[in-house]
């Protein structure tokens, strides 16, 4: 694709946002009510419930009506084989729609209303455009809008949003780690005096969305997928904030300026699929302080004897 074929990338976000709230829309009308649930594993701790699967079917079928040339990377797999193999074959094009229909879908089932939707942009691995929507009350009622693209701002419901400040973790601001952090992670130095106050709210599109209007000072997590974070990143990032990611194996952290570098961008979907990184996100010196103070370890979890993954 040639650069003068390219979509700019404050018009890519306006739409993201409309789509996004499309879908929204259909997960509030779910919201609280009996839906059916399904698990993609055995142990039955991963749901995947009709909400899921009707908002990404919104959202697929828009971006398709809208952009039949760009390529569509959702949480939820079809459920017949041959097509969920046809379609992680499909080769990835310069523009990628990075979709998590329902993030938090256990807060959802349960009815805790900190879940979001999650319509990521991707140009050639690189994040350009992104929209949450979240159940927190708009202007209208109806649930709020998050949207950032590439050099425009971030925007909350159409104002201007910017992350917190203070350099260090403090216990007057609220922090996001997953809720087994100690399994995963460890503070050393002057961070292991305090992780500031923490919480494990349970969806990390809404706890991106958060950090980006300075609502949660940072968040950690230990190995997001790219549907959780592909929107979010861009918006703390455009908000003022500097996303890192851990480089595996290692202590050391670097920038998330795009997913996939130029000279290892997936060959189709499947394996776009498969990034997975620990990151954390927050204002750039508090980011370059706990990035400079914390390792990375894998503790057994003592009651399931598993360890975490990343």
């Amino acid at each position: 694709m040639s650069a003068s074929s390219e979509t700019p990338p404050g018009e890519l976000a306006a739409v993201a946002a409309q789509f996004a709230r499309g879908a929204g829309e259909i997960l509030l009308g779910l919201f609280g009510k009996r839906v059916e649930v399904d698990y993609k594993n055995k142990a039955k701790t991963d749901p995947v419930s009709e909400a899921d699967t009707a908002s990404q079917d919104f959202l697929a079928k828009a971006i398709a009506s809208k952009f039949p040339g760009h390529g569509v990377l959702g949480e939820e797999k079809p459920r017949d084989k041959d097509e969920a193999r046809r379609e992680g074959e499909r080769e990835v094009p310069d523009y990628l729609w990075v979709l998590d229909p329902l993030d938090g879908t256990k807060n959802f089932l349960n009815g805790l209303p900190i879940w979001g939707c999650s319509v990521g942009v991707l140009l050639r691995g690189r994040p350009v455009a992104g929209a949450i929507f979240t159940p927190e009350p708009g202007p209208d009622g109806g649930g709020t809008i998050y949207r950032a693209s590439e050099g425009g701002g971030a925007f909350r419901d159409g104002h201007p949003i910017q992350v917190a400040g203070d350099e260090q973790p403090t216990g007057k601001r609220i922090a996001s780690l997953p809720g087994s952090h100690w399994t995963q992670f460890q503070p050393t130095g002057p961070l292991k005096s305090s992780l500031g106050e923490v919480r494990a709210p349970g969806s990390m599109a809404y706890e991106l969305a958060l950090v980006a209007r300075g609502g949660l000072h940072y968040a950690l997590f230990g190995a997001p997928s790219i549907w959780d974070v592909a929107a979010g990143v861009l918006i703390v990032r455009e908000a003022g904030g500097a996303p890192l990611i851990r480089l595996n194996g290692t202590d050391r952290w670097e920038a998330l300026d795009s997913f996939f570098p130029p000279e290892r961008l997936p060959k189709n979907i499947d394996a776009a699929r498969r990034w997975r990184r620990s990151l954390l996100a927050g204002n750039p010196a508090l980011c370059k302080f706990i990035s400079a103070n914390i390792r990375k370890v894998n503790r057994p979890r003592l009651w399931t004897g598993k360890r975490p993954r990343g």
